[in-house]
């Protein structure tokens, strides 16, 4: 099933290694995760336009819960005519997340098998330091002295991708507040996932080869500078409208 889909993406990863990045493995990870950001471009700024229209409905929708308050379902439907109306679907940010997951099993299996995917001369260390094809180890101290050149920069990857997660996710739960918005203490499983996310990379970091985490740190920051493109380029701001788009 992992080879299925891996088989396009390695057709994908060999040309960039041999045609663009010189054949430099680490290179050819980085600017793939260039290419999937652009693939799924389209679907963030339609993810994003739809939640800052989401944004704009907040006094509508708290005039709602003021008035069917005690009805939870005539409440939903409400809330769903209004959705219709506007055109908006709160789904849309979940597409996106879904269809990165086969790109990220087809880069797994691409880099568990690069000889096959990539070919057998292929060099996994990036910048003569990090073997990307190797998985970090957290645990330093069990580590015979001779292996701490291999293992020890590695831990670097796990941490980076920690990091930009966290920096990710606090920038996404900030743009679905506006300024000035009072507490919702509603529960919403997706605001909890996006908190223990950065928690889950930083495990798996440890689970998966170095080239997965470098993924993950770039796809991060790319996914951090699309926020703010999105934000101050493709979005035109108009307080309190949602008629525009």
């Amino acid at each position: 099933m992992l080879n299925f889909i891996a088989q396009p993406f390695g057709v994908l990863m060999e040309y960039i290694y041999r045609y663009l990045a010189f054949e430099n493995y680490g290179l050819a990870i980085i600017l793939f995760t260039v290419f999937a950001r652009l693939l799924l471009f389209p679907l963030n700024l339609s993810q994003q336009r739809s939640m800052e229209k989401q944004q704009a409905l907040m006094p509508e929708i708290e005039a709602l819960k003021k008035k069917y308050g005690n009805d939870k379902n005539r409440l939903q439907e409400e809330q769903q005519n209004l959705y219709t109306k506007y055109k908006i679907n709160p789904m849309a940010g979940c597409l996106p997340m879904l269809l990165q997951f086969p790109i990220l099993m087809a880069l797994y299996e691409i880099i568990r098998n690069a000889e096959f995917y990539i070919g057998a001369e292929v060099n996994k260390v990036f910048l003569g330091i990090f073997d990307l094809s190797v998985t970090p180890k957290w645990q330093i101290w069990n580590i015979d002295k001779a292996d701490y050149k291999l293992y020890l920069p590695l831990l670097i990857f796990p941490i980076i991708a920690f990091a930009t997660t966290y920096i990710s996710q606090i920038l996404s739960m900030r743009q679905g507040k506006k300024k000035g918005e009072k507490k919702d203490d509603t529960p919403k499983p997706m605001s909890g996932m996006m908190k223990v996310m950065p928690f889950m990379t930083l495990i798996f970091g440890f689970m998966v080869p170095a080239g997965l985490a470098l993924y993950w740190a770039v796809g991060n920051i790319l996914s951090i500078l699309q926020t703010y493109l999105i934000k101050n380029v493709f979005i035109k701001k108009k307080e309190g409208s949602v008629k525009n788009a």
